[in-house]
């Protein structure tokens, strides 16, 4: 016998200790193999009889749809606390318009009385001339959401439109507030949704419904706002601004809630991000992921520090209370009351409050750029457990 290729005989070794080394393996694997392959061939079994396949699948199926929904409906729309909702109606940080879609076989003494409340809220606006902010109350059923407000704009004089049933009433947008009520909420959900669905990126709805207000309605405004002094002093506001590791690092978020006019208007602050204080309430439904790619900057943390800087004291609370709903309990305001012109590296100047769409005021002097107490901004801070370096 003559052997041709003795160079490749190591080689051919080699190959033979990997194959016995992979049968070892595949043999100590053997009875999850044949747990796998019997547990496929039962499944492949089943299917050929078709009732349990066919059960198991429209379970699986009906479990992804409902995971579809609700992922829909947190994305579609927002949800107000029942105090939240009760300081939107009571302070009107923003103009809203409330859509009750209660069902006639649902309503109650009490559920009247909270319409009374609202409709009567609604006839105070009408009656004050030099109003601020306006609530728009009306009344719909489920049946008609989708029309009325898809026919909202619609010259028609058909009896149906927006138009024609709300004379008295402003026509909404799809970008205008849409807080929609119903007694214990199943409708307005389904009317938030359709709302959506027709492009109004501003829906919301109450939680528990408009029972849940019910412990409210004798409550006054005064006593449901926090005691405790939310606005955070100029040396804070000063020391947190220059606190650069600290806001970039996310321990800390100064929030600009302005709208886009008066941040053009009047300046903003370098070191602030921006955020309307509409988008909140659906905003802090979404994940860090589309937090961020739809503002730009990290989504706050149950433990971040939050400033709310804003020009109205009334949108500041409001937003407070919504972020407080959202487990974001640690959270200031800073207002151009306070004035903040004289941060150095910032162009932010004072002004009177006016509406969207209104002429803007004349820019209020403030003087000299004022200094402030680096030591006694870091004392504030600290009991508010916020460490600057």
């Amino acid at each position: 016998m003559h052997v041709t290729n003795v160079g490749g005989s190591l080689t051919t070794a080699v190959c033979l200790s990997l194959i016995a080394w992979s049968v070892r393996v595949l043999r100590s694997s053997k009875p999850n193999l044949l747990k796998d392959l019997q547990s496929h061939l039962k499944s492949k079994s089943t299917a050929n009889d078709g009732s349990g396949s066919n059960e198991n699948k429209a379970t699986s199926i009906n479990s992804i749809k409902q995971k579809a929904r609700n992922a829909a409906r947190h994305e579609s729309y927002a949800r107000l606390s029942p105090l939240a909702f009760w300081l939107l109606v009571g302070t009107k940080p923003v103009e809203f318009f409330i859509v009750d879609v209660s069902d006639r076989n649902e309503n109650s003494d009490l559920v009247r009385a909270l319409q009374r409340r609202l409709i009567s809220e609604e006839k105070e606006e009408e009656a004050n001339v030099n109003r601020n902010k306006s609530l728009y109350y009306v009344r719909m059923d489920l049946s008609e959401v989708q029309l009325l407000l898809r026919n909202r704009n619609s010259p028609s004089s058909a009896s149906s439109t927006f138009r024609k049933r709300y004379p008295r009433t402003k026509t909404p947008g799809l970008r205008s507030n849409l807080i929609f009520i119903s007694p214990h909420g199943k409708h307005a959900a389904q009317a938030a949704a359709q709302a959506s669905s027709l492009g109004f990126s501003r829906c919301s709805t109450v939680v528990g419904g408009m029972v849940s207000l019910i412990p409210l309605l004798d409550s006054d405004m005064k006593s449901l706002l926090s005691e405790e002094d939310v606005s955070l002093s100029r040396d804070a506001f000063m020391t947190l601004l220059e606190s650069t590791h600290l806001l970039s690092s996310g321990g800390a978020v100064i929030i600009d809630i302005r709208r886009y006019d008066e941040r053009v208007y009047y300046g903003s602050v370098r070191g602030t991000v921006h955020m309307l204080v509409d988008h909140i309430p659906k905003a802090l439904l979404l994940g860090d992921e589309d937090w961020f790619r739809s503002f730009r900057f990290p989504k706050p943390k149950p433990e971040t520090f939050v400033v709310l800087l804003t020009s109205s004291s009334s949108r500041a609370n409001w937003a407070r209370q919504v972020f407080s709903d959202a487990g974001v309990t640690n959270v200031k305001t800073y207002s151009v009351e306070n004035g903040f012109a004289w941060a150095q590296h910032s162009r932010c100047t004072k002004y009177e409050m006016f509406e969207e769409g209104e002429k803007p005021p004349e820019i209020m002097d403030l003087g000299n750029n004022l200094p402030f107490s680096r030591a006694k901004g870091e004392g504030e801070l600290r009991i508010e457990n916020v460490l600057v370096s």
